[in-house]
């Protein structure tokens, strides 16, 4: 996959169903593309053996390379055995 970029969000097209772009350089950053074209900036990462996805944000009001720093805290975080999406969804277990 490419390494998401300003240009390669913007020439992102939208299909029948959701789906996501990941980025080459940064493992579990990536682009969510919605049927109706909305682009929303995404990172996944595991906390305690699950896998959790959470939003960063939506393209336009947040560039890529704003939403590629978010995603490289969220995983530095996760790495250190922190849970980042805890502290917006509330305690998780």
């Amino acid at each position: 996959m490419p390494r998401i970029t300003k240009r390669v969000v913007d020439a992102l097209k939208p299909h029948d169903r959701e789906r996501v772009v990941w980025d080459d350089e940064i493992k579990g950053f990536g682009v969510r593309v919605h049927p109706t074209g909305k682009r929303v900036y995404i990172v996944k990462y595991r906390h305690r053996g699950r896998v959790v996805k959470t939003t960063i944000g939506p393209h336009g009001p947040i560039a890529p390379a704003e939403a590629r720093a978010r995603a490289t805290e969220i995983i530095t975080a996760a790495r250190t055995g922190r849970d980042p999406a805890a502290a917006v969804v509330g305690a998780r277990p």
